[in-house]
């Protein structure tokens, strides 16, 4: 499988939703097999991942790579050698794209604080300007999971022309409002330690303390009982492997970054966007996501049907907290195999 990385620096600047311009912007991306206009589906990440859909394997408990391995490969439901995969880093992760944890072109410095505040149209539009870098004016679908089903739905309504389809996996209109405010939470938490010093901490002075517990908290909404006790001997075992995974998340993740797409995450509702759709969309849920309840994708699926959009909802058998959600190739090929023959 041919496999290519690389970043896309921005050579103007990208107006940002809220007035702004951000200067030299950079994306960073990864793609498996020979993308291609009109033929390449683009796979958008989750809040805590990188864009590097496939790996490494890294030397910690907190993996940000590698999370769609049951989705892309050979035999898969995106075959790279059929239908090439492009994934781009969403502005705000800390992994090669630019976010607070990034140098400011202008200074040198880390962005911290000075970055702009970001939103799913923000991250949208630089999805869309790194597409057409690479000579991508059409693709053939675009698939978000979590936040960036999001970042998919608002893309494909900022241009009607650009994919045949989308694909959410977990996603819906927006976060439940308890969610919301949880994650809204993250900068009052953070600012309120004193290892935060204003974002002006260093590698070695960050604010473990309160990201090890906004990890935590957000395992909860990730992983149920039942899942826990299917991947864990005893509630004892699962407890440390989940306490290991925050502090290697604490130690590695930038926590203005999280704090800044926990914010674009909690703040998006794209209902309002719907109408401008002009692709068919596919709504995958969880029986027991806590970020997107069936209900909710349900409610979106009519929203969307509503506004004229070609939409399908399917609820995924088995296994249906958000985190496992791509833990099972073999549910996720039919359906999703299906659909792309139709876009």
């Amino acid at each position: 499988m041919i496999q290519a990385t690389s970043t896309h620096l921005f050579s103007v600047p990208l107006p940002l939703e809220e007035g702004e311009l951000l200067n030299n912007p950079q994306v960073a991306w990864e793609a498996y097999g020979e993308p291609s206009d009109g033929k390449a589906v683009v796979l958008l990440h989750d809040l805590s991942h990188s864009h590097r859909a496939l790996g490494p394997v890294e030397d910690s408990a907190y993996q940000p790579s590698g999370w769609a391995r049951a989705l892309v490969g050979a035999g898969l439901a995106l075959d790279p050698e059929s239908t090439p995969v492009v994934v781009p880093g969403l502005l705000g992760s800390p992994f090669g794209t630019t976010s607070p944890a990034s140098a400011d072109p202008a200074t040198g410095e880390r962005w911290g604080l000075n970055l702009p505040p970001l939103t799913v149209l923000d991250m949208a539009r630089g999805v869309s300007a790194a597409l057409r870098a690479q000579g991508l004016t059409k693709v053939r679908a675009l698939v978000g999971v979590g936040l960036g089903g999001l970042v998919a739905l608002r893309l494909a309504a900022l241009f009607p022309e650009l994919a045949g389809g989308v694909v959410t996996l977990g996603a819906a209109r927006a976060l439940p409002e308890g969610v919301r405010e949880k994650l809204g939470l993250s900068w009052q938490l953070l600012r309120a330690d004193p290892d935060f010093r204003e974002g002006l901490y260093g590698p070695d002075g960050m604010p473990h303390k309160t990201m090890r517990r906004l990890r935590l908290d957000f395992q909860k909404l990730l992983f149920g009982r039942e899942y826990l006790a299917a991947h864990w001997p005893t509630p004892e075992t699962a407890r440390e492997a989940l306490e290991a995974e925050a502090d290697a998340f604490a130690d590695t993740f930038d926590p203005v970054s999280w704090a800044t797409l926990c914010s674009a995450y909690a703040g998006c509702d794209v209902a309002d966007c719907f109408q401008h759709i002009r692709a068919r969309v596919l709504l995958v849920a969880g029986s027991s996501d806590a970020l997107a309840p069936v209900n909710r994708v349900r409610d979106t699926y009519h929203l969307l049907s509503a506004a004229g959009v070609s939409a399908r909802f399917l609820e995924l058998p088995g296994p249906g907290d958000h985190g496992a959600l791509l833990s099972d190739a073999d549910r996720l090929h039919g359906p999703l195999s299906d659909f792309l023959r139709r876009c």
